[in-house]
């Protein structure tokens, strides 16, 4: 006697196209880019200066907020490159109200990705051009801090290609 399986309860993509792999992989590596500066940042809500002396001079409730907000912003944006390379990312799940099983225009997600992709670019880039001007002199703070940016480097051209990849597999 042999299992059967139902699949009918299954959304299928949109697409009759897999992400292929390397934009599987660039997806997860820009989502995983800015992870290293937002724990980087964490130390600094509790008035741990992490090098930096300018930093502890507002209340607690101000760090809190903006340090654990920009780190929740950042993650967030970036976990959204998952989308691209994900059923998710073509039909709203079922577990969304209202929404649930509707397929999501590819115009839109590739419009916003890419203008997110080429501003991540941009940014990040003029901040790695400006970063060695930051430091007096080289010490363990300056070297961690650079360890937990550099990632950010990758995050705009991973968006740009996974971008690149989601509008190839939509068209067709």
């Amino acid at each position: 006697m042999t299992a059967t399986v139902d699949r009918t309860n299954v959304n299928p993509p949109t697409t009759a196209r897999l992400a292929p792999r390397w934009a599987v992989i660039a997806a997860h590596i820009a989502a995983l880019s800015p992870v290293l500066s937002s724990l980087w940042r964490l130390p600094m809500i509790f008035g741990v200066s992490m090098g930096l002396d300018d930093t502890m001079t507002e209340p607690f409730w101000i760090r809190a907020g903006y340090l654990i907000g920009l780190g929740v912003l950042s993650e967030g944006l970036a976990f959204l490159t998952i989308g691209l390379v994900r059923p998710w990312g073509e039909i709203v799940p079922r577990w969304v109200p209202i929404l649930r099983g509707r397929s999501i225009p590819a115009v839109p997600v590739v419009v916003i990705a890419t203008v997110g992709g080429l501003a991540a670019t941009v940014l990040l880039t003029v901040m790695a051009i400006a970063w060695p001007g930051n430091f007096d002199g080289v010490d363990g703070w300056a070297v961690l801090q650079t360890a937990a940016y550099a990632p950010l480097i990758l995050w705009g051209p991973c968006v740009l290609a996974v971008t690149w990849s989601y509008w190839r597999r939509r068209r067709s």
